[in-house]
């Protein structure tokens, strides 16, 4: 089987990904086709109590993820041996099958999959579906990439995430909570951040400026000229570059670089939703596991940031306007 990466949903780009393959030994992509390639890939019969019950959601979403693994867009990849496991880092990735001329998602699945005595696999229906809902948006993305930026609500919405998530990681971290001005800035920051480096939106700059202040509530026209300026100055490619340019907001920050932050991501967001930190596909799997409040991928006890967004009961269905 040939198959190549492909990472125009810029997971390429991704400096956690990048430090995630430069701190494992060998190549952690190559073990990943590695595994593709010698690993038991799984069928519905392997799993059949969790993909029945699953086939008889009348939930939409639902139902195009199971559709994708039917027809092959999306392969469960089952490897026994925990030392070859990939599946904590990256829980799925996408490859461009030359053989198909088609995008598959492959699933890491060993973390995931219960054996019982007699041999028989089995995977909790919850962390299965949100798995295949994450592949699927995953693969789409590589050809609907446009669908995405295009869209003004999942814009709003994920950037709203994004802030949420980072500004709760940096409260829990450093107890800025109480500086109402630094966490203004550091949010505009966020904002603008993701907007530019991990959604890549189209909009003109001065709609991107609009985007990234609807929150204020203690910054004033002197200090937003200020923010802006160091934000244009500093230009952060990288969420490390990120990270640095919120430092000097609070003495409390001092120590924040990008390990103590992805080490207080990891904690408190769990291993599997590490890369969600700068990659859109992967925070929107978080976003959808932590919507589900499913067990085992994400911490339950932060499914309240995603639960009190505006507008996220309306996520599944612009999702399927994107995969369509």
């Amino acid at each position: 089987m040939s198959i190549q990466g492909f990472n125009e949903s810029v997971l390429s780009d991704s400096e956690i990904f990048q430090t995630l393959s430069s701190s494992n030994e060998g190549n952690p992509i190559a073990s990943a086709i590695k595994l593709i390639q010698t690993s038991k890939h799984l069928t519905n019969e392997d799993i059949e109590a969790s993909y029945l019950t699953l086939r008889a959601s009348q939930d939409r979403l639902d139902n195009a993820a199971l559709k994708a693994f039917d027809s092959g867009d999306i392969v469960l990849v089952y490897n026994d041996v925990p030392s070859l496991s990939v599946t904590q880092a990256f829980p799925f990735l996408v490859f461009k099958s030359q053989s198909k001329n088609k995008f598959i998602s492959y699933v890491f699945m060993d973390k995931y999959v219960r054996r019982s005595r007699e041999g028989a696999l089995s995977v909790p229906t919850p962390i299965l579906r949100d798995l295949l809902i994450g592949a699927l948006i995953a693969n789409k993305l590589k050809t609907n990439y446009n669908k995405l930026v295009g869209s003004q609500f999942m814009q709003n919405l994920m950037m709203n995430i994004y802030r949420r998530c980072v500004s709760r990681i940096l409260m829990r971290l450093f107890s800025i909570g109480i500086e109402k001005v630094t966490v203004d800035a550091s949010e505009y920051y966020m904002n603008k951040f993701f907007l530019l480096r991990i959604f890549g939106s189209t909009e003109p700059p001065e709609n991107i400026e609009v985007a990234a202040t609807k929150h204020f509530r203690y910054v004033d026209e002197i200090k937003l000229a200020e923010l802006r300026k160091a934000y244009d100055t500093a230009n952060p490619e990288k969420i490390s570059d990120l990270l640095a340019l919120i430092k000097p907001l609070s003495d409390k920050m001092r120590i924040l670089d990008l390990g103590t932050f992805s080490d207080g991501w990891m904690k408190y967001f769990y291993i599997p939703l590490l890369l969600a930190i700068d990659n859109i596909e992967y925070l929107i799997f978080m976003t959808i596991t932590l919507f589900h409040s499913t067990p085992g991928i994400s911490n339950v006890a932060a499914s309240e940031l995603i639960r009190e967004v505006k507008s996220i009961l309306k996520i599944k269905e612009e999702l399927l306007k994107i995969i369509e």
